[in-house]
């Protein structure tokens, strides 16, 4: 084939694929979003509440809050006297949801020593 005859006909299909894809690309779309009123939301979730869950937050027990307090105190570089872990004790407060990923964040007290 000519040069000039495979250049005309890859120019063509490029104009067509790029007419094509804006065609695609600005068409209007085929569905339409529709408003759902309130009282259909909560008529549907009162038929089914699995549809709005509840998140539930299982706090740990001390024992469990002690033991990750005790692995990261000994990861820490900071700690520098790692001879008081024995006698670290915690109270727990309230949880939450962690914000920074999963699991729980708990409002601690730490004692460091029984008389601190």
């Amino acid at each position: 084939m000519h040069q000039n005859v495979i250049i005309a006909i890859a120019a063509t299909l490029g104009i067509a694929a790029g007419a094509g894809g804006t065609y695609l690309a600005t068409s209007e779309p085929k569905f339409e979003a529709q408003a759902i009123s309130k009282a259909k939301l909560v008529a549907a979730i009162s038929a089914d509440p699995s549809l709005c869950p509840i998140p539930t937050v299982e706090a740990p027990s001390e024992a469990e809050a002690q033991a990750a307090y005790r692995k990261a105190h000994a990861a820490s570089p900071l700690g520098w006297d790692r001879n008081n872990l024995p006698k670290i004790s915690l109270a727990l407060g309230q949880c939450d949801k962690a914000g920074a990923g999963p699991g729980v964040a708990c409002m601690t007290s730490v004692k460091m020593a029984p008389d601190a």
